[in-house]
C-alpha cells in the first residue's frame, strides 16, 4: 500500500512539472521548425544548403542521443537533470541566436540550440515509464502535448504577425523562446527520475543491438524509417512551398504560420486527448496504419494546389496525423522493450529518426527545384504507402507469436 501510494505521488509530480514543460514545448516547437526557417529565408537569405541544415538541426541532436544517453549514464545523473541541462544549454543558443548579425551567426546558434533541445526524448519517456502506469500514459501525456499545442497556436499567430510587421523583430522571437527553455528546464529538473540502468558496457552506440536481436522491434525500425523518411521529405517544404515566389504562391509570413502551425495546431489540441487514449487501448500497428494514411493524403493534397483554403485543408489532416504521431513517437516503444530498457530502446529510435532527419531535408530541397513540388510529394507519399504496405504482415506475425522475444533485460556487454 505504502509503494502504491509513493508511485502515486511520483505520477502527480511528474504530471504536474510536465504540463509545465509541455507548455514551454509548443514556442520552442514552432520557433525552431517554422520561425527559423522563415528568418533564415527572409532576413539572411540563406541559400538552400544551410535552409536545409536548419530544418535538419533537431534531427542532428536526435543522431545524438545514443551517445548523451551513454555519457549521463556514466556521470552517474538522472534523467530529470539531463533533460533541465540540455533546455539550459538551448536556451543560451537561443540567446546568441536572438543577437546574430550574420547568417553564420544565426545558423550555428539555432543548429546547435535545436540539437541539445532534440536530447530530451529518450530522457523523458525514462521518466514517463518510470512514474506512469502503464495503462494510462497515452492520456497523460496527451495533457501536455495539448498545453503546448495552445502555446504553439497563440505563438504561431503572435510571432507571424510580428514579423509581417518587422521582420528584424525576430530577435524578440529567439528572447521569447530562451525564456520558455529556461522554464521547462526548471521544470524538468523537479521530475522524480530514477538512475539509469547500470550496464551500458564501453560503447555508446550498444543499444543499438536490439534493433536485430528483438525482431519485432526491429522490423518496427524498418516500417518508421520509410514513413518517417517519406514525411521528413516534405513536412519542411511547406515553409519553402508557400515563401518562395518560384513556385506561384508567395504566401504571408502570417499565411505561411496559419497555414503550417495554427491550423495543424487546431486540429491536433481537438484530437490529441482521442489518440491518447486510443493508443492505451487499442492495437498499436492498427493505429500507426491509419496515421500514415493521414499523412499520406495530406502531403498530396497540400502540394498538389496553390489555393490556400485547399492548403488548409491538408494542414489540418497534418494536424490529425501529428496528434496521434506526437503520441505514438514518444511512447510506441513502451510497448515492446523489456523492464528497465524503454530509454535504450527510445534511444535507438531516436538515432535512427535522426539518420532520416538530417538526410530528408536536403534530398527534399535538392528535389523541389529539379523536379516539381508535386512529383517530390509522389515521392514522399510512396515511401509512406510502402511502410503501410508492411505493417500489416508485421501485426499478424507478431500476433501469430512467431515474432522474435525480447532480448534479456541485463546486460549489454
Amino acid at each position: 500500500m505504502f509503494a502504491d501510494a509513493a508511485h502515486a505521488r511520483r505520477s502527480q509530480l511528474t504530471f504536474r512539472f510536465d504540463r509545465i514543460r509541455g507548455t514551454c514545448a509548443g514556442i520552442l516547437e514552432t520557433g525552431t521548425y517554422t520561425f527559423a526557417l522563415v528568418i533564415a529565408i527572409r532576413w539572411f537569405d540563406a541559400p538552400q544548403s544551410l535552409k536545409a541544415l536548419v530544418s535538419s538541426a533537431t534531427s542532428m541532436g536526435l543522431l545524438l542521443t545514443p551517445l548523451s544517453l551513454f555519457l549521463y549514464a556514466r556521470a552517474r545523473w538522472n534523467a530529470a537533470r539531463a533533460a533541465s541541462a540540455n533546455f539550459f544549454g538551448g536556451a543560451a543558443m537561443l540567446a546568441l541566436a536572438a543577437a546574430a548579425q550574420e547568417l553564420w551567426q544565426f545558423v550555428g546558434a539555432m543548429v546547435i540550440g535545436s540539437m541539445m533541445l532534440a536530447q530530451q526524448a529518450p530522457l523523458l519517456v525514462h521518466i514517463y515509464t518510470a512514474n506512469y502506469a502503464p495503462d494510462r500514459r497515452g492520456r497523460m501525456l496527451s495533457t501536455s502535448i495539448v498545453l503546448s499545442l495552445v502555446t504553439a497556436m497563440g505563438f504561431s499567430l503572435i510571432g507571424g504577425h510580428v514579423l509581417d510587421r518587422e521582420i528584424g523583430a525576430f530577435r524578440i522571437l529567439m528572447l521569447v523562446m530562451c525564456a520558455a527553455a529556461l522554464v521547462a528546464g526548471w521544470a524538468v529538473g523537479r521530475m522524480p527520475a530514477e538512475p539509469f540502468a547500470a550496464e551500458r558496457g564501453s560503447n555508446p552506440l550498444s543499444a543499438m543491438r536490439f534493433a536485430w536481436q528483438d525482431k519485432v522491434f526491429g522490423s518496427m525500425l524498418v516500417v518508421w524509417m520509410l514513413m518517417g523518411f517519406g514525411n521528413l521529405l516534405m513536412l519542411p517544404l511547406r515553409v519553402e512551398y508557400l515563401a518562395n515566389p518560384q513556385f506561384g504562391i508567395d504566401a504571408t509570413n502570417t499565411q505561411i504560420a496559419l497555414v503550417t502551425a495554427v491550423v495543424p495546431s487546431v486540429v491536433r489540441l481537438a484530437t490529441t486527448h482521442v489518440w491518447g487514449s486510443f493508443f492505451d487501448r487499442y492495437d498499436f500497428f492498427v493505429i500507426r496504419t491509419v496515421l500514415n494514411g493521414f499523412f499520406l493524403v495530406a502531403i498530396l493534397v497540400f502540394f498538389s494546389t496553390r489555393s490556400l483554403w485547399v492548403i488548409g485543408v491538408a494542414g489540418a489532416l497534418i494536424g490529425m496525423a501529428m496528434a496521434g504521431s506526437n503520441i505514438a513517437w514518444n511512447l510506441w516503444v513502451t510497448k515492446f522493450a523489456p523492464p528497465g530498457r524503454a530509454s535504450d530502446y527510445m534511444s535507438v529510435h531516436t538515432f535512427l529518426t535522426g539518420v532520416r532527419g538530417v538526410l530528408a531535408p536536403f534530398v527534399g530541397f535538392w528535389l523541389i527545384v529539379r523536379i516539381s513540388p508535386m512529383a517530390t510529394a509522389w515521392i514522399g507519399a510512396g515511401l509512406i504507402a510502402l511502410s503501410m504496405v508492411l505493417l500489416d504482415p508485421l501485426r499478424r506475425r507478431h500476433k501469430s507469436g512467431r515474432a522474435g522475444a525480447h532480448p534479456p533485460a541485463a546486460g549489454l556487454g
